[in-house]
């Protein structure tokens, strides 16, 4: 049984007659008739007793109506719902990000885009790069904001911005005195840098490792608000986003140290699946960060991103 096939019998059932279904499928009764024949020689049962031009329900002719009207209830629903994702009156969105994006960069994107589409439900998780990694990989989220590289070759990856880090240190530090801060002198200070394992963490140490350091820090903490909260507290120096760091420089109360010719800087990007298939919201999203990563004079998305994935 086909559904177009029980498209006619809901048809004849619904107007009591061949000819109201034939005038109702625009085709000619004889055609309707045709494929009455063919769902009751397929289901093996009469489903319909003839009485001149009107037709009555047999039994199993009842207990297919009942159900047919459930199925093209569903049918107009399923198309109801596909019709509003389509435009967006509803859907969802799941993104997985870096602390970093989730404070200062999302908040305006879906400030933006919940004035376009205040009905679609988003969906956020704050994580650290190998475990969102892992989320988009499994489908969890729909987009990733993560520090690169990525090595996973089932995903593709843009970069969006090269974050430049900062050595902080609290207002009053003997650091903060010296006109040169050498990486040296970073060592033989406090410090409180992000965990072990972390992407950051490895760019950090191959500065140090370069100049033949070895980096020890004193606190590990996977979140820059927190490092930077703690440097306000007078509790060591730090290597954080300076993006993260503009009002409190402004207001004095940590200082950005000179470090001269060393420069940290990572590179944050944007991942998803390879092949993936972008709904409306997704798509809607994305379109909404183009325009903000050029705004801000960020790495621009390519104009056929997601496309051409």
């Amino acid at each position: 049984m086909y559904l177009e096939q029980l498209r006619f019998f809901h048809s004849v059932a619904g107007r009591g007659s061949f000819t109201g279904a034939a005038r109702e499928l625009h085709l000619t009764q004889p055609a309707v008739s045709n494929q009455i024949r063919k769902l009751e020689e397929d289901l093996g049962q009469r489903l319909f007793e003839r009485q001149g031009r009107q037709v009555q329900l047999t039994r199993a002719g009842e207990i297919l109506y009942a159900h047919s009207r459930k199925i093209f209830q569903q049918v107009r629903e399923v198309e109801g719902i596909l019709k509003d994702l389509k435009s967006l009156h509803t859907g969802s969105l799941s993104l997985g990000t870096v602390d970093v994006i989730s404070i200062y960069v999302l908040p305006q994107l879906f400030q933006q885009f919940h004035r376009k589409f205040p009905r679609v439900e988003i969906s956020i998780q704050v994580g650290d790069s190998a475990s969102l990694t892992r989320g988009v990989l499994d489908g969890v989220f729909d987009l990733g904001f993560i520090t690169l590289p990525v090595e996973e070759r089932n995903l593709v990856a843009l970069p969006i911005y090269n974050d430049v880090l900062r050595v902080i240190a609290p207002a009053g530090h003997p650091l903060a005195k010296q006109e040169l801060v050498t990486l040296g002198d970073i060592t033989r200070t406090t410090l409180i840098i992000y965990k072990k394992g972390s992407v950051t963490r490895k760019i950090i140490e191959e500065v140090f490792e370069r100049a033949g350091l070895t980096l020890e820090p004193d606190m590990e903490i996977d979140r820059p608000e927190a490092m930077k909260k703690l440097v306000e507290a007078g509790l060591g120096v730090s290597i954080i986003p300076e993006m993260t760091i503009m009002k409190e420089v402004a207001e004095g109360s940590i200082v950005a140290l000179p470090t001269g010719e060393v420069h940290f800087e990572r590179q944050l990007g944007l991942i998803c699946r390879k092949g993936q298939f972008f709904s409306p919201s997704t798509r809607a999203f994305l379109e909404i960060l183009r325009k903000e990563l050029k705004t801000r004079h960020w790495i621009e998305l390519k104009d056929d991103f997601p496309m051409a994935q």
